[in-house]
């Protein structure tokens, strides 16, 4: 009778039990396991629809070559934003075929590349424009035609079309003290939201335009109130963050219609826009100067605001502010400079704390899992996204949806993916399997690419390849 070595069979069961970064611990039945998860702090890793984005324009108006994204993703980021330049076509209703097929080629190229675009229409750079409401709702139609083609590689749109570079100041239908331009207004956002799908948000540049539009104009004549998935998708981009007390207008649009609003009120607006479902709205933008006036007030803020996005190319002084800022430890944030900081908490950080599954279950049987989890980000998921448990065995893979789980509501702090039972199927090959987590993209055409897939911040859970979270590598099947 062979003795087996002490020290040598528990250094085999740690082996077994300590996987993807991970510590576990058996309950008293022997029929579950609670798998503890080694947090990653520090790392700053690319996650789509979040992040820093660049600025490319891409709809072939200047320069083609602009349709190469390596230098994005080599960067590890995984957003671009562009405007679409329609200064040719303020004096026609028709915009060309050739522009519409430059777009779409542009839109294959960031599938390609396994990246998201922002977009904003505007018909003028930086001069007052003029275009009337008709051909505007015309120039709608036309280009959404093509943006809802290839919406799985749209994060969001922004409103554009009306002010200089589209920001909804100095030009017709801006003014905020006046109703009839609110109509406009409306007609526009609800043109927009009415043939996109709801899929994707819509960001705004003023906090007082979302509210007149969402709070305050009577539906104008002809129109319907927007249903509440098109309110939930109505969003903020904030394009002189931190300028001064006020970002530079953002929060001080005074002689409003409906009312004065202090710069207090307005700011609480911004900070208060939640969705229906209690998860949080797309808010982005940029700087818009050298400095920043109130950089002190970066982190409060961008936690305030829930910021998913930011432009990195612009301004790059103000970049360059950030990375020469460097803050102490607080809380789970190490000491780092304030660039990597944003880096790391710009849009959600999904964080396993332990999940509790069996370690080994019969095909055909129930399986049941609970989560917990935290969102070290200044914000949650924005867009809908499934939820899978993977069982991969290398050969055979079974991808079954954890339905009832809106991953959106996981914002910032505590998260918890409930107990869900699922049934396995009864055709599984026994043997031992990965056990994982999936969040891949909601779209069919981009799920079975890992670039979409979200990415937990944890030490060894990821699979790269295979774009999922890694629970444990020796979970056993048997007939």
């Amino acid at each position: 009778m062979k003795i087996v070595n002490s020290a040598a069979f528990h250094l085999l069961v740690l082996f077994y039990i300590s996987l993807a970064g991970c510590t576990s611990k058996t309950n008293g039945s022997g029929e579950q396991t609670t798998v503890s998860y080694i947090a990653d702090l520090k790392s700053v890793f690319p996650n789509p629809e979040r992040g820093w984005h660049n600025r490319r324009d891409v709809d072939g108006r200047e320069n083609n070559d602009d349709r190469d994204f390596t230098d994005i993703s080599a960067a590890g980021h995984t957003l671009v934003h562009s405007y679409l330049r329609l200064d040719d076509f303020k004096e026609t209703d028709i915009i060309p075929q050739s522009y519409l097929d430059e777009l779409q080629e542009a839109l294959d190229a960031i599938r390609a590349s396994g990246l998201k675009i922002i977009l904003r229409p505007t018909h003028v750079w930086d001069e007052k424009p003029s275009v009337p409401e008709s051909r505007i709702l015309k120039h709608i139609e036309q280009l959404n035609a093509v943006i809802s083609r290839n919406a799985d590689v749209i994060c969001h749109l922004e409103a554009g079309y009306l002010g200089k570079w589209g920001e909804w100041h100095s030009g017709w239908y801006t003014d905020l003290s006046n109703r009839s331009d609110g109509d406009t207004r409306y007609r526009i956002i609800e043109r927009i939201l009415n043939t996109t799908p709801n899929s994707l948000p819509l960001v705004m540049r003023y906090p007082m335009h979302i509210r007149e539009i969402l709070e305050e104009i009577p539906v104008p004549e002809g129109s319907k109130p927007l249903t509440q998935v098109q309110r939930d998708r109505v969003g903020h981009h904030s394009d002189c963050f931190l300028y001064n007390e006020h970002d530079r207008g953002t929060y001080a649009r005074y002689d409003i219609w409906f009312g004065d609003q202090t710069l207090e009120q307005q700011k609480q607006y911004a900070f208060d826009m939640i969705t229906s479902y209690g998860g949080n709205k797309m808010v982005g933008g940029e700087t818009c100067s050298p400095a920043i006036d109130r950089i002190d007030a970066t982190q409060i803020e961008m936690a305030m605001t829930n910021w998913t996005e930011i432009n990195i190319n612009f301004w790059e002084d103000a970049i360059a502010m950030w990375k020469n800022r460097i803050l102490p430890a607080d809380g789970n944030d190490p000491a780092e400079s304030e660039f990597v900081r944003i880096s790391r908490k710009l849009g959600y950080r999904l964080r396993l704390i332990d999940a509790t599954f069996p370690m080994s279950a019969t095909a055909g049987s129930n399986f049941t899992i609970s989560a917990n989890l935290n969102n070290d980000g200044y914000a949650g998921i924005v867009k809908s996204r499934p939820i899978f448990l993977v069982f991969d065995n290398g050969t055979n893979r079974y991808d079954i949806e954890l339905t009832g789980i809106d991953v959106r509501t996981w914002v910032s702090g505590p998260a918890a993916l409930s107990q869900q039972t699922v049934a396995l199927p009864l055709n599984m090959v026994p043997g031992k399997y990965k056990l994982a987590l999936w969040l891949p993209d909601a779209s069919a055409s981009l799920q079975s690419w890992p670039e979409y897939s979200v990415r937990f911040a944890n030490q060894d859970v990821w699979d790269a390849a295979k774009g999922y979270n890694i629970l444990t590598n020796a979970l056993i099947i048997r007939y």
